[in-house]
């Protein structure tokens, strides 16, 4: 069993492992070329630091890697272990993450990431027994008709002031969420924008990252919203986010696919207040955490 970087393979040949890896899987995770490629550049991810195992000549599992410093620390992310169907169940995967966390120590990683759905029990395991944690649970809603505005009408005296950005400009704040799931944070944001809250003091309370996707019609075909956050600490959190939520999947009247991707559980007042709007989950995954 030898392992190879997958930058030494062809094009077509990373796609055909992607597939196989994935073959059987809870979701389906079929990719063409393009779409591998687009991938790829969109989040970050390093074909120079992502690993393939193989027996004798034949690839039979891998791992992409993403690589980025995020304030001062050296972040690495699993962004995608497979392994062939017929090699499943032989412990290759335990080789191949014990191998990768080697790679990452010789790359000065002091963080790793991933994520895994919360049905995967065998893969949140095999995650575990080298030493990542699970910090939280992470949802994936989805909403397909137009929104209720009333809904979002706020209840307090307070006016709000939102501002469209670039996502480069949610770092800076004081409660953004910089250790987020990888295609949350504001480096994975291409084509992405950010919207901004102030109150009537002019402090900033509320952010979100999001991307606009428009059909080969011009037409708007889906919002997805990544993050969403009030400043800790306020009694008009509630009505922080019914800001940030008017202007993120804004035209409300639009029957467009609305969807939220890997929002953290642990942010209730958000979760409760699409649920009202009529959201229903779709994926639920686990975020893990390994310090090196």
């Amino acid at each position: 069993m030898i392992f190879k970087k997958m930058s030494e393979m062809s094009a077509e040949d990373m796609v055909s492992l992607w597939n196989k890896g994935f073959e059987g899987y809870f979701l389906n995770s079929t990719l063409s070329l393009d779409k591998f490629l687009a991938r790829t550049v969109n989040e970050g991810l390093s074909l120079e630091h992502s690993l393939v195992v193989y027996e004798n000549s034949d690839p039979i599992g891998f791992v992409m890697n993403g690589v980025r410093v995020i304030e001062g620390k050296k972040v690495a992310w699993n962004g995608g272990t497979g392994i062939a169907p017929e090699h499943r169940g032989k412990g290759i995967g335990k080789i191949l993450m014990e191998r990768n966390l080697q790679l990452y120590r010789e790359q000065g990683v002091d963080i790793a990431l991933l994520e895994a759905l919360i049905q995967n029990k065998a893969a949140i395991k095999l995650y575990q027994s080298v030493g990542y944690g699970i910090t939280e649970q992470l949802i994936c809603l989805q909403h397909t008709e137009a929104l209720d505005a009333s809904l979002l009408k706020s209840n307090s005296p307070s006016q709000y002031v939102t501002k469209r950005g670039l996502p480069v400009e949610v770092k800076r704040l004081s409660f953004y969420r910089h250790l987020s799931a990888w295609q949350t944070q504001w480096a994975s944001m291409k084509d992405g924008e950010c919207i901004i809250v102030s109150d009537e003091a002019d402090e900033v309370v509320g952010y979100a990252l999001y991307k606009r996707i428009f059909g080969e019609d011009g037409n708007l075909a889906t919002i997805a919203l990544y993050q969403c956050e009030s400043i800790p600490g306020r009694a008009d959190a509630e009505d922080i986010l019914k800001a940030v939520l008017s202007e993120v999947y804004a035209p409300l009247s639009s029957s467009c696919k609305r969807i939220t991707m890997n929002i953290i559980d642990s942010n209730k007042e958000l979760i409760g207040l699409l649920e009202r709007l009529g959201f229903t989950a779709f994926v639920e995954q686990v975020h893990m955490i390994r310090y090196l």
